[in-house]
C-alpha cells in the first residue's frame, strides 16, 4: 500500500515540477503504450480461442524421417486407420487440407470465386463442432461422388448461407453449381466458424472418400487425445504403429517416426514466434523511455538535495527517504500505464489498419483485455521501480555539510557517468530500431521499384480456373486427367478477346512470374539425380503471344510459336538464370531437358518425352522472399501431359489472362466477363486488376510495407524520446553550470566559444551511442534477414544516412537548451553563484 501522505507530498510536489512530470509520463507512457500494442497482438494470436470442443486435447500429428530431411509430413489414411485399429491414445482421427481450394459457383445471375475446404467424414466431428442447421458428412454421402473420390455432399458456411443464399430456411437439400456440377447443400456451419483460423473465406466443406486413396498424402490428420494421454505417449504410439505398418510391407522403417504437436502450437506457434520478436523490437522503445525517466530522476534528485539533506539533518532516515522517493516512482508508473493504456487502444487500431490485405482477419480484432491491462500495469511499476532505483538511491545519500559548501549547485562526477551512460544507452537503442526502420523502408522501395521486371504500362490481368468434368476429371490413384476442352476454351477465349476494340496483345500464362511453382527436371546427356535432388524450376505454361504481352525480352533462339502443337517436337524455353546455372559454358539452344510434374521425391508425374530447348528470354525480377533467383521454363500451352497428380492439373486449367491496352486496361473487363460467358456460362475470370496494381498488392510488397510501416512508428518513437533525453540532459548541464560559464565569459570567453564547446562535450556520448547502435543494427538486419524476407544485411547507404539522420537530430535536440548559453549575463551570473 502507497502511504497516503507520501502520496500527498509527492502530488504537492509535482504541483511545483509540472513540466518534468509531464515529460516523465509521457516518456513513460510512449513506451509502455507501444510495447502494449505490441504485446496485445502476441496475446490476440498466442491465446486465440479455436471454438473448438476441448481443444488442449486436439493435435496434428506428423511423420517424419530425419535421414530424408522430412520433419512434416502428413500422414495417410492406412496409417491412421491402423492407429486406431491398433493403437490407445486417439479418440479419434480425421483429415483437412491445411488451405483453400479456389472454385467457381454459378447462378443465374452470374458466376462467382469461392473458396472451398477438401476434408474427410471425421473431420468436423473430431473438433467437436455441430452445424447450425442440417447435418454433416455420413458414411452413405460417400456412395454418391464428383470427380472420382469427392461426395456431391457440401456443408456450407454461415456467411455463405445469409450472403450468396439469401439466408433461406429451406436451404438444406437444395443444390448449387460448383465448377459445372450440381453440389448438394445437407448442412451450415455455425457463424465464425473457421476448422482453420489462417483460412476465414471458406464458402463450403467437401468430403473426400480417403478409402480410394489411401496412400495418398495432401491432407492433414488432426486426432483428439483421450484424456489423461501425453503428447509423448502418444508420439511414442504413433511412431510404433508406423514403423509395424512398413515392416508389415516389407520395408524398411529406418528413422521413419512421427510428430504429435498441439493444434495449437501448429496454428500459432511460428506466428507468435515471429511476433514476439517485434515485441522484443519494440521493446527498446520502452528501454529508451525508462532511460529518459531514470535521466529525469537523477536531475530531480541533485535539485532536490538541500531539501533531502534537511529532511535528514531533521532526523529522517535513509530508509524513510528512500520509501518517499520510491514512492514517487510508483505513482509516475500509474501516470505512464494510464498514458500508455490510452495509446495502446490507438496502437492497437492503427495496427489492424496498416495489416496487410490477405492476412488473417483475426488480427484485424485486436481488443485490449484483462492480461494485456495487467501486463501494462506490470512493465510500468517494474520499470518505474528498476530504472528509478538508482536515482532513489543516490539521491536520498546526502550529506548536509557536504550539500552546504556547494551550495545547493552542482553535481558529483558519479551524476554525471550516470547521465552520461543513460544517454549513451538511449541513442543507441534509438539507432537500432532506425536501423531496423531504414532497412525494411529500403526493402519495400526496392519491392516496389524492381517488381515484376517488365513493362507493366497498360496491363490488364485476371485469374481463370477452369472447373469440372469437361474440363478435368479424377481417374484412379487420385490422379487428373485433363481435356482438350481446356485449350477449346482458351482459344476461343483469345481470339474475342485479341478483337476487342482497345486490345493490342492477349495471351494466357499459367501463373505471372512473381509467382513461382518449382518442379524437377533432368538433363539428358547427364547423370540422373537421386531421387528428391533434382534441379528444380518455375514451370509455366503459355500461349504463343503471353511473353510478348507481357513484355519480357528474347535474347536468343526463338519464342514459342502456334505451330507448338501436340504432334509437333515438344519445345521449351528458358530465362537467362537457367541457362547460366545448368548450361554455363555451353550453349543451351537444342540442349534437351525432361520436366516432372509434382513434388520432388513423392512420384513426381514425368512428361513422355523430352524437351528440345529452343529460346532464351530474360529474366523477370521475382519476389525478395526467394533466397535466390529461380531458373524458369516456359512450355507450349499445347504441348502437356495427359493425367495429373492430385492438383497439379492447375498448370493446365488455371491461367493468368494478360492484355495490352492501348486504352484504360479496367475499361475492358465488361467485354472480357462477356466473352468468357458466351463460352461457358459456368466458368468465371476474377481479380482483374491492372499489372500495377497486381504488384502494389503482392505478397512481397505488401508484407515489405507492413513490416517498414511498423518498425517506423518504432523508429520515430525511439528517436523523438532520444531527442527528449538528449534535450533533458544538456538542459541540465546548462541549468547547473550556469555560475561557471557565467565566470568562463567573465574572463573572455564569448558565448559561441562555450556553445562550441558544449556541443562537443554531447558529441561524445552521442558517437559512442551511433556506434554501438550500429553494431547492434547489424545484428538486427541479419535477424530481419533470416525471419522475413532477403534483405541487404549491411547496407552501407542506410547505416550512414541513419547515422547521419541520429547525429543531426541528436546535435540539434542539444543545441536548444545549449543555445540559451548566449543569453547569460555573466554579472547576474556571478551574483547568483
Amino acid at each position: 500500500m502507497i502511504p497516503l501522505s507520501d502520496a500527498r507530498y509527492t502530488l504537492r510536489m509535482w504541483r511545483r515540477h509540472p513540466a518534468m512530470i509531464a515529460v516523465a509520463g509521457l516518456s513513460l507512457g510512449l513506451g509502455v503504450g507501444a510495447t502494449t500494442t505490441m504485446y496485445s497482438v502476441v496475446n490476440r494470436v498466442a491465446h486465440y480461442q479455436l471454438g473448438f470442443a476441448d481443444p488442449d486435447r486436439l493435435v496434428v500429428v506428423w511423420n517424419r524421417n530425419p535421414e530424408k530431411g522430412i520433419e512434416q509430413q502428413p500422414l495417410n489414411w492406412e496409417i491412421v486407420r491402423t492407429l486406431l485399429e491398433r493403437g490407445h491414445s486417439f479418440e479419434s482421427l480425421g483429415f483437412f487440407q491445411g488451405g483453400g481450394m479456389p472454385v467457381t459457383i454459378a447462378s443465374n445471375a452470374e458466376s462467382a470465386r469461392v473458396m472451398q475446404m477438401p476434408i474427410d467424414i471425421n473431420a468436423l466431428s473430431v473438433v467437436g463442432v455441430k452445424p447450425l442447421v442440417g447435418r454433416t458428412f455420413r458414411l452413405e454421402d460417400l456412395d454418391d461422388v464428383v470427380k472420382q473420390k469427392e461426395a456431391r455432399a457440401i456443408v456450407i458456411s454461415y456467411d455463405m448461407w445469409q450472403h450468396r443464399l439469401g439466408g433461406s430456411p429451406d436451404v438444406v437439400g437444395t443444390s448449387i453449381h460448383v465448377d459445372g456440377e450440381p453440389r448438394t447443400i445437407i448442412g451450415v456451419m455455425p457463424g465464425n466458424f473457421a476448422l482453420v483460423p489462417w483460412e476465414d473465406d471458406i464458402a463450403f466443406w467437401t468430403v473426400n472418400d480417403l478409402r480410394k486413396i489411401p496412400e495418398a498424402r495432401w491432407m492433414i490428420a488432426v486426432g483428439r487425445l483421450k484424456p489423461g494421454v501425453s503428447l509423448a505417449a502418444a508420439e511414442a504410439e504413433a511412431t510404433a504403429v508406423t514403423r509395424q505398418l512398413l515392416e508389415t510391407r516389407g520395408e524398411k522403417p529406418g528413422a521413419t517416426g512421427a510428430r504429435v504437436a498441439t493444434l495449437q502450437e501448429e496454428f500459432f506457434g511460428g506466428a507468435t514466434r515471429g511476433l514476439t520478436f517485434l515485441l522484443g523490437a519494440v521493446s527498446f522503445v520502452l528501454l529508451i523511455a525508462c532511460a529518459n525517466v531514470a535521466n529525469l530522476l537523477l536531475a530531480a534528485g541533485t535539485a532536490r538535495r538541500k531539501e533531502l539533506a534537511l529532511r535528514a539533518a531533521a532526523g529522517a532516515r535513509r530508509g524513510r527517504l528512500m520509501q518517499q522517493l520510491l514512492t514517487e516512482n510508483l505513482l509516475l508508473a500509474f501516470v505512464g500505464c494510464g498514458c500508455g493504456l490510452a495509446l495502446a487502444f490507438w496502437g492497437t487500431r492503427l495496427f489492424a489498419l496498416i495489416v496487410p490485405v490477405g492476412f488473417p482477419e483475426l488480427l484485424r480484432h485486436i481488443s485490449v483485455d484483462g492480461r494485456v491491462l495487467g501486463f501494462a500495469l506490470g512493465i510500468s511499476v517494474l520499470s518505474s521501480l528498476v530504472f528509478g532505483l538508482l536515482p532513489a538511491l543516490r539521491a536520498s545519500r546526502v550529506d548536509l555539510n557536504e550539500v552546504l559548501k556547494e551550495g545547493g549547485r552542482g553535481s558529483s562526477g558519479g551524476g554525471r557517468r550516470g547521465r552520461g551512460a543513460l544517454l549513451v544507452a538511449e541513442v543507441a537503442l534509438s539507432m537500432v530500431l532506425l536501423v531496423g526502420a531504414g532497412l525494411m523502408v529500403s526493402a519495400f522501395l526496392h519491392e516496389r521499384r524492381e517488381l515484376p521486371g517488365f513493362d507493366t504500362t497498360r496491363l490488364l490481368t485476371a485469374d481463370i480456373l477452369l472447373g469440372g468434368t469437361k474440363y478435368f476429371n479424377k481417374t484412379p490413384h487420385d490422379m487428373n486427367a485433363v481435356t482438350g476442352q481446356s485449350e477449346i476454351f482458351y482459344d476461343q477465349l483469345l481470339q474475342r478477346v485479341r478483337v476487342l476494340p482497345g486490345v493490342t496483345r492477349a495471351g494466357v500464362i499459367s501463373r505471372l512470374p512473381m509467382d513461382v511453382w518449382t518442379q524437377p527436371f533432368t538433363i539428358v546427356g547427364r547423370p540422373v539425380p537421386e531421387p528428391g535432388k533434382e534441379p528444380q524450376a518455375d514451370l509455366n505454361e503459355v500461349d504463343a503471344q503471353a511473353l510478348d504481352t507481357l513484355g519480357i525480352r528474347l535474347l536468343r533462339g526463338r519464342m514459342i510459336t502456334d505451330r507448338d502443337v501436340a504432334a509437333a517436337p515438344w519445345v521449351a524455353v528458358i530465362n537467362q538464370t537457367f541457362a547460366e546455372r545448368h548450361f554455363p559454358t555451353q550453349n543451351p539452344i537444342g540442349q534437351a531437358i525432361r520436366i516432372s510434374i509434382g513434388p520432388a521425391g513423392e512420384g513426381p508425374t514425368t512428361e513422355p518425352q523430352t524437351r528440345q530447348i529452343v529460346g532464351v528470354v530474360a529474366d523477370v525480377t521475382y519476389p525478395s522472399f526467394f533466397t535466390e533467383k529461380p531458373a524458369a521454363v516456359y512450355i507450349p500451352l499445347r504441348q502437356h501431359i495427359a493425367q495429373y497428380g492430385r492438383e497439379d492439373e492447375w498448370i493446365h486449367t488455371r491461367k493468368a489472362l494478360v492484355v495490352r491496352a492501348s486504352v484504360d486496361p479496367l475499361t475492358l473487363v465488361r467485354s472480357i466477363q462477356d466473352a468468357i460467358r458466351r463460352i461457358d456460362p459456368d466458368q468465371a475470370a476474377h481479380d482483374f486488376m491492372t499489372m500495377e496494381q497486381r504488384v502494389t498488392a503482392s505478397p512481397s510488397v505488401t508484407n515489405s510495407r507492413f513490416f517498414a510501416s511498423l518498425f517506423t512508428v518504432f523508429g520515430t518513437l525511439a528517436i523523438l524520446l532520444a531527442m527528449v533525453g538528449v534535450y533533458g540532459v544538456m538542459s541540465w548541464v546548462v541549468g547547473q553550470r550556469t555560475t561557471e560559464f557565467g565566470i568562463r565569459m567573465a574572463l573572455g570567453a564569448s558565448a559561441r566559444d562555450v556553445v562550441r564547446m558544449l556541443l562537443a562535450q554531447s558529441l561524445q556520448p552521442i558517437g559512442v551511442g551511433v556506434a554501438l547502435g550500429l553494431a547492434g543494427g547489424y545484428g538486427l538486419s541479419r535477424a530481419l534477414n533470416s525471419m522475413f524476407w532477403r534483405i541487404t544485411s549491411a547496407d552501407p547507404l542506410v547505416f550512414a544516412a541513419i547515422a547521419g539522420l541520429m547525429v543531426t537530430v541528436a546535435l540539434f535536440a542539444a543545441w536548444v537548451p545549449v543555445h540559451r548559453v548566449t543569453r547569460i549575463d555573466p554579472q547576474q551570473a556571478l551574483r547568483q553563484g
